[in-house]
């Protein structure tokens, strides 16, 4: 069984579409500019942990990149992410109440 590069973007375009992946995302980018805003407008006495709630909303693969050198280490929450929203859409996909009216041919 071969697959093309393009039935495999086109995969991923439709599971990243759904509905349960797109709030999972939307929710990883709402933690990261509260980071943001955290590190630039809030003035801290001591260092801030808010940081670590980006690689907190994209464990656990996020976590496997955490010892790269820094210009790595901030690929992990990217992947992680998309990595995370592929799963959760799989799962919707899987389990959601769309397919079930549908008969599978065995």
């Amino acid at each position: 069984m071969t697959t093309s590069p393009r039935s495999l973007a086109a995969t991923a375009r439709r599971l990243l579409l759904r509905p349960l992946p797109l709030a999972y995302l939307a929710l990883v980018a709402a933690v990261v500019c509260w980071v943001l805003a955290d590190h630039y407008l809030v003035a801290h006495a001591d260092a801030s942990m808010a940081g670590v709630w980006i690689f907190f909303s994209t464990a656990p693969v996020s976590l496997a990149f955490a010892a790269l050198p820094t210009a790595l280490f901030w690929i992990g929450p990217v992947v992680g992410a998309l990595v995370n929203a592929l799963v959760l859409g799989v799962l919707a996909e899987r389990f959601g109440g769309r397919g079930r009216a549908r008969s599978r041919a065995a």
